[in-house]
């Protein structure tokens, strides 16, 4: 039987902004699909996203503390990984980062091999970003923004933990749209999230 379990980051403080509409369409999307899903709130949950000196002292272990053992379980459950998140300073929220940084450890997320090369463990997964911005579509294709900001999360995070499946999606201008805009914008997640 398809694995179907779904983990989603949520990483916006206001569950009321529009990140948490997506969110809120995702689920309702999942729920239609009957597939079982953890939504996590990394704001809500207090999510601490210092990567310490413990932290790197575990790993060189192959130990993790207790809140990162429970993300590594979520993970190992699920097959879909969805993060929804807003673009500030051309990237992730520090909270959202901070999850990478700590949640894609060495050892869970990719291991070197004695080669040099790095093997990505995280394979079987398949993961969508949605993402919002304030700036127009134009101003960040021509200012390369949008290409950058997707080739870090879509190859330098997620290919280097050997995803290979993904799809990236960001909304644009969202302080300037209207609600039918964003009823479109919503309508588009809800076809895209058919694809898993």
């Amino acid at each position: 039987m398809k694995n179907t379990n779904t983990l989603i980051i949520f990483g916006h403080p206001n569950p009321d902004s529009f990140n948490g509409a997506i969110l809120k369409a995702i689920e309702n999307k999942l729920k239609e699909k009957q597939y079982k899903f953890i939504s996590k709130n990394l704001y809500q949950l207090n999510f601490n996203p210092i990567l310490t000196m413990n932290d790197f002292a575990r790993m060189r272990n192959s130990t993790v503390t207790e809140d990162i053992a429970i993300e590594h379980r979520d993970i190992e459950w699920a097959k879909n990984i969805i993060f929804i998140y807003p673009v500030w300073w051309a990237g992730q929220p520090a909270i959202v980062k901070g999850w990478i940084d700590r949640v894609f450890s060495r050892g869970f997320a990719y291991a070197p091999q004695q080669d040099g090369t790095v093997k990505g463990l995280l394979s079987d997964k398949t993961v969508m970003v949605f993402t919002t911005s304030g700036s127009s579509e134009e101003n960040m294709n021509q200012s390369g923004i949008s290409a950058a900001m997707e080739k870090v999360m879509m190859e330098g995070i997620l290919g280097f933990c050997g995803i290979s499946t993904m799809l990236y999606k960001n909304l644009y201008e969202i302080p300037a749209t209207t609600d039918e805009q964003r009823n479109i914008m919503l309508d588009e997640i809800d076809y895209l999230i058919n694809a898993i």
